[in-house]
């Protein structure tokens, strides 16, 4: 009988059934086998496969306890909701930031099983594949990737850099031009282009693709230090040696993404998460060090570089009174530590107990003579004396120890002319810091107010000629 209207299933009066086709079987019921099919189709339909099994990558008894629980918080959740691709990117960007490379390869590979077109997790699995030295089997990766997502601007600067790192131009001209056209305000496709011209010997076609990609992302080093070879190549060593000198110390960077945002949270690892707190401090955030820090620090209560570095912060955000309670008892069960020393002599320092800051600071020169920082910390002291004089032979030894900081130089020169207002010996500090490094702009501007005040005026206009070379092309503001 039919279900719905009570009919029998192999013959519904004023159906196309009622009269058969000789060429159809009697016995056969399309209504009924409709139906299963039908059944079938829909069972089918909501039987999913599997999906991809979550490892365990905390397993490992020589991980990092920190890294360890952060990842346990992560597998539990992906474990949770195995279909989520979103708790699967998370493992991988968290595996990945903490250099878990193996297992953060599988997670991305997972997330792209279930997430099939979110281009991030694919190339990431290929980026964790560089990472673990295969570098032709990336390269081949993130070329599928690009002839998959030929629209996402990050995959053609991931397949240009991977192609000119192995000395494949052509390829990699085709993904650095197709990332300018994607994302024209993007400086990496012009500086890409740049390179490749400039590694084929022809720098004139190079040079306004370095200027372009500085004008994208003005003072990006690496955009300068590229300028700087091809300024050189060119004839032009005044201005190459400067911008070699502004380039000077930082790696080429991937385009940005909202994983690779993302990471920095993720960091558990000592030597990373000191990093980033000396990143945030630099940018004039101790309070986001102080933070980091003490998230870290239930994992390594007892880490004498951990609490150092907490310590540092702590001055740094204005809190010495909290950096002595911290590190007194290290100090006691350890007097001979230097860096300890150094960290309560800049506390001291800050709230005034000039013996006790100077106490620190001997004890440290003491102990490490050809440590600079220990003599740094020895003109600090003094300064916070109002011991000019004897700041200043303070730092004639810590130049000594490091010949090839010109910061120490520069800090020489200040008090030179700001405390003692002696411009002459001042000036010869800063040309000999300029020496060291060109593009050091703080020494150029203290040189060009000295040269003003002391009536060079000759003097003053080539260095404020070179303030405004490297202020065009920074971004900053020119004098």
């Amino acid at each position: 009988m039919n279900p719905i209207s009570g009919q029998p299933l192999d013959r519904i009066p004023g159906s196309p059934t009622d009269t058969l086709s000789p060429s159809l079987n009697p016995g056969f019921r399309p209504g009924f086998t409709i139906l299963v099919v039908s059944v079938l189709f829909l069972l089918g339909a909501c039987r999913r496969a599997d999906p991809p099994a979550v490892g365990d990558p905390a397993s490992d008894p020589a991980l990092d306890p920190a890294v360890r629980a952060h990842v346990q918080t992560l597998v539990a959740a992906a474990k949770a909701q195995p279909r989520d691709a979103t708790a699967r990117a998370q493992l991988g960007i968290a595996l990945a930031a903490n250099g878990l490379w193996n297992d953060s390869r599988l997670a991305f590979q997972a997330t792209a099983v279930l997430d099939p077109d979110e281009p991030l997790a694919p190339m990431y699995a290929a980026a964790a594949l560089q990472e673990l030295s295969d570098g032709p089997g990336s390269l081949r990766e993130f070329r599928e990737l690009a002839q998959r997502f030929p629209g996402f601007a990050p995959i053609w600067y991931r397949v240009g850099e991977a192609s000119l790192r192995a000395g494949e131009f052509q390829p990699a001209e085709h993904a650095f031009a197709t990332l300018t056209r994607l994302a024209p305000k993007e400086s990496r496709g012009a500086l890409g282009l740049a390179e490749i011209h400039f590694r084929r010997g022809e720098a004139k076609q190079a040079l306004p693709l370095a200027e372009q990609a500085l004008r994208l992302d003005p003072g990006s080093k690496p955009a300068f230090y590229l300028l700087g070879q091809i300024l050189r190549s060119l004839g032009r060593t005044n201005e190459a040696r400067l911008a070699i000198a502004a380039g000077t110390g930082e790696a080429r960077q991937p385009m940005p993404d909202p994983w690779a945002e993302a990471a920095p949270e993720q960091v558990r690892l000592l030597p990373g998460v000191f990093q980033q707190a000396e990143a945030l401090s630099a940018l004039g955030r101790p309070e986001g060090a102080v933070a980091l820090l003490e998230r870290i620090r239930p994992f390594h209560p007892n880490h004498p570089g951990l609490l150092n570095q907490l310590g540092v912060a702590l001055n740094r955000s204005g809190q010495p009174q909290k950096t002595l309670a911290l590190l007194d008892p290290l100090s006691t069960a350890d007097p001979k530590a230097v860096a300890l020393r150094i960290t309560r002599s800049h506390a001291h320092a800050q709230l005034g107990n000039q013996e006790a800051a100077l106490s620190e600071a001997r004890e440290a020169v003491h102990l490490a003579p050809r440590l600079s920082q220990s003599h740094l910390a020895l003109a600090n002291a003094h300064l916070a004396a109002e011991h000019d004089s004897e700041a200043l032979l303070a730092l004639e030894e810590a130049s000594r120890c490091d010949p090839a900081n010109a910061e120490i130089l520069l800090e020489a020169a200040t008090i030179r002319w700001r405390n003692l207002h002696e411009g002459a010996p001042a000036m010869a500090l800063l040309n000999k810091a300029l020496e060291i490094q060109p593009a050091l702009v703080p020494a150029l501007r203290l040189l060009a107010e000295i040269q003003v005040a002391t009536g060079d005026s000759e003097g003053s206009l080539r260095t404020t000629s070179v303030l405004r070379w490297l202020a065009a092309r920074s971004g900053e503001r020119a004098p």
